[in-house]
């Protein structure tokens, strides 16, 4: 059976694809994601489900247990709070490390203080504790980029195959890079303010700081394709399935509003439309929902597909439409597209059926640890 690798990364657009000249050097679908943000968003790619994004939570079969019962060794790298076992990312791992959990073999060095656990649980001063710890500061609490990858590199080669590798890149993610490299706090902050309500004066952003911002996360998807790169030439594989997608987009300007932030509950193209690569697989049509990852790639190593997953196995069905479900709380932004057509309800109250019994946005109970990570990252649940 051969080797699988999914790759994905934080925030990448889709017409920015072309800032990763390796990636761009593949066949790139337009991809939809089934959520708005990372957490339902790669939830709904692991689980096939439209359901795992209305609950933002993975619904088993995972992928990577689909994986296991096929006999394969599972390794999932994954820094992020968004992705923790506490939200059932762990399923169907024989390794698991999101670097947060506290429970992995990498833990977070550094524990949030009361301080910013306390100014995280207000929504109303969202922008003073952004103003006191910058975005950068949390991203400097995960292991870099280049680190997670090199430990990818080695666990895969030390493992038994037939072996599937799931290593996830935050070093996109704003501010896009660290030190010099990211954009500076005052910029980051203006933006992240922008379409909504300003506590601190004026938050329109300038030509001048939107190019600042555009450049750093020009530079950071360039540095994210070259790990990918290096990966894909590292690993000891004869012939890998080689899959690559993001988990959404950001916004810059459009309609005013930069980045993706998890309460606004947004699905405008530039977060729901990413690029997604299927090397080793010869798939129908140029576009494709997230949902279809998943059946795709266990079809094509010759695993079984369950039959409870939704998603398309494009190998043989071309994806015509998609849903993306945009939860938070107890309400949800849907959109429904054919490529044509578009259609949008916002901040709907949302719950659907399936063969396994109706499912509801609703919010998923974490220790008070993941909690503070998931606020200093932006998604606090306040909001």
């Amino acid at each position: 059976m051969r080797d699988v690798v999914l790759l994905t990364a934080d925030s990448v657009r889709r017409d920015f694809v072309d800032a990763m000249g390796f990636v761009a050097d593949h066949d790139v679908l337009t991809g939809v994601t089934a959520g708005h943000y990372t957490r339902p968003s790669l939830a709904s790619l692991q689980s096939s489900r439209l359901a795992a994004s209305v609950q933002s939570k993975v619904l088993g079969p995972s992928l990577a247990a689909v994986f296991r019962d096929a006999g394969y060794e599972t390794i999932g790298l994954v820094p992020t709070a968004q992705a923790d076992p506490a939200f059932d990312f762990d399923a169907g791992f024989d390794h698991y490390d999101n670097y947060m959990s506290g429970g992995g073999e990498n833990p977070a060095k550094n524990r949030r203080s009361g301080l910013r656990e306390y100014l995280g649980s207000f929504d109303i001063v969202r922008q003073v504790y952004r103003r006191i710890y910058p975005m950068e500061a949390n991203m400097d609490d995960l292991p870099d980029d280049e680190t997670v990858v090199d430990e990818a590199i080695e666990r895969f080669n030390d493992a038994d195959g037939p072996r599937f590798l799931w290593v996830h890149q935050m070093e996109s993610h704003r501010p896009y890079g660290t030190g010099d490299e990211a954009i500076p706090s005052s910029i980051d902050r203006k933006a992240e303010a922008s379409g909504g309500r300003h506590w601190f004066g004026s938050s329109e952003v300038t030509d001048a700081e939107r190019e600042t911002i555009l450049d750093a996360y020009r530079d950071a998807l360039g540095r994210v394709d070259a790990r990918i790169e290096r990966l894909v030439d590292e690993i000891d594989s004869d012939d890998p399935i080689i899959a690559f997608a993001a988990d959404h987009g950001d916004e810059f300007g459009e309609e005013e509003y930069y980045y993706h932030q998890g309460y606004r509950r947004r699905v405008a193209d530039p977060i729901i439309q990413v690029p997604v690569v299927l090397d080793g697989v010869e798939t129908l049509g140029d576009r494709c929902s997230l949902l279809d990852v998943a059946p795709t790639l266990a079809s094509a190593a010759g695993a079984d597909v369950p039959e409870t997953w939704q998603g398309n196995d494009l190998a043989t069905t071309e994806t015509e439409q998609t849903l993306t479900v945009a939860p938070w709380h107890d309400s949800a932004t849907v959109a429904w597209q054919d490529f044509e057509r578009k259609l949008v309800a916002r901040d709907a109250d949302v719950s659907m059926t399936d063969s396994e019994g109706e499912v509801a946005v609703e919010r998923t109970e974490v220790s008070a640890d993941v909690e503070s990570q998931l606020r200093d990252l932006g998604y606090s649940d306040a909001g």
